[in-house]
């Protein structure tokens, strides 16, 4: 039984698309900052004291809801302690895909800013935010280019790492032309809200890093991609200035495999987690003890590896005898030695990138490549965009295909 992949190298994978029921709001516990005059945002309120965050979440629902297409969802990873065991894996050298993005926006960081700026952009999104290390040293670069306001928002599917991340990004800035906001929730959540009409009139720079936008298959990356060009519901263009997005294309077996099975057993550690995270969202009921059994560390292994002919490294959980329960009602039944896949990351060169995008109406601009290896971060944008960007219409004819 196999399961969808998740997120440098890895980041959050998403649930599926759901119908936006409704957008809350809570805070964090950082300075007040109220959203720069002539900017606004989008239908919230920030409270005294906190940085606004939207609950954009269609669903409040457990990783563990689709227990008809999977057993673990790569989301179980994401919580507090498992986004603790991940940063551990970010210290090792060995980790080649965090150092070198760092270097690389490091490098390029003066060239990056200027194109967002040079964009018109009034909201920056970055997807799947993390702790938002990278984050500082692109929006301080940004916001010394900028002559008007513009609003940042940090996509996160963990509420907590949310708070915590822009709580401390908040307290180590002083950004004159940006404020700084959280959302709630999954990409496919965010793509909807940005639809939204009070969302729909900022013009919007998606940031997408960690080469997370390879943590699922091609058709799905594209998928997503094409979400934030135009609106889920109605299919109408959205007001995108581009897309910044890194992604690892390393081919190097050898480097990949110490990437992601790191030698001091930091990334099994990570991996098995999700074992602990499935008991603890399934407990509670009647079925406790056989819960406990069927995700208990010692009736599992893992087993990672690059497979070369669909460039990706697979994560996989392995039971080590035949396993039975039944979950919400569904009964489950695992053979030993076979594979449950958590997540991956594929490696993808420019040409892939280029591939993928052009289906989804965005073409590659700028290509900022690691002198180190095949690491890069692109530029995209939209082919067709709409009158109200502020952009000339470039590549649309008067046949039919002008965008209200």
């Amino acid at each position: 039984m196999e399961m969808l992949a998740a997120t440098d190298g890895y980041r959050h994978r998403n649930t599926n698309a759901r119908d936006i029921i409704s957008a809350t709001t809570t805070t964090t516990h950082a300075p007040s900052e109220s959203v720069p005059p002539g900017t606004g945002t989008p239908s919230h309120t920030t409270r005294p004291g906190g940085t606004a965050i939207i609950d954009i979440r269609s669903s409040d629902a457990s990783p563990l809801a689709n227990l008809d297409t999977q057993i673990l969802d790569a989301l179980l990873l994401w919580d507090e302690k498992g986004q603790e065991l991940y940063d551990e894996i970010l210290t090792t050298p060995h980790y080649y895909p965090y150092r070198i993005e760092n270097q690389l926006i490091s490098q390029r960081i003066t060239e990056i800013a200027t194109t967002i700026a040079a964009s018109e952009t009034t909201m920056l999104v970055e997807l799947g935010a993390g702790s938002m290390v990278k984050t500082a040293q692109l929006l301080t670069a940004l916001d010394s280019r900028l002559s008007s306001p513009l609003v940042y928002y940090a996509l996160d599917v963990d509420l907590a790492q949310l708070e915590s991340s822009l709580a401390l990004l908040k307290q180590g800035m002083n950004l004159r032309h940006i404020a700084l906001h959280g959302l709630h929730g999954t990409y496919e959540d965010g793509a909807k809200w940005l639809a939204r009409p009070e969302a729909a009139v900022y013009r919007k720079t998606l940031v997408w890093l960690g080469s997370s936008m390879a943590n699922v298959s091609e058709q799905e990356a594209g998928e997503l991609l094409g979400s934030f060009v135009t609106a889920p519901d109605t299919g109408a263009l959205q007001n995108l200035a581009g897309f910044l997005v890194a992604v690892d294309g390393c081919q190097d077996a050898t480097r990949i495999q110490l990437a992601y099975d790191v030698p001091g057993g930091q990334s099994r550690r990570w991996v098995l987690y999700g074992l602990e995270a499935a008991r603890r969202q399934l407990g509670g009921g009647r079925d406790d003890a056989e819960i406990e059994q069927f995700f208990a560390p010692q009736n599992w292994k893992f087993d990672g590896r690059w497979e070369p002919d669909s460039r990706r490294y697979e994560n996989y959980l392995v039971p080590t005898r035949q396993l039975d329960t039944t979950i919400r009602g569904k009964v489950v039944r695992l053979e030993q030695g076979e594979r449950v896949r958590i997540l991956g990351s594929g490696k993808w060169a420019k040409s892939d990138i280029a591939r993928i995008s052009a289906k989804q109406g965005l073409e590659i601009q700028n290509t900022w490549k690691s002198p180190e290896l095949d690491y890069s971060i692109y530029w995209l944008q939209p082919i067709l965009r709409r009158h109200d960007s502020g952009v000339d219409m470039a590549g649309i004819s008067d046949g039919g295909n002008n965008v209200p």
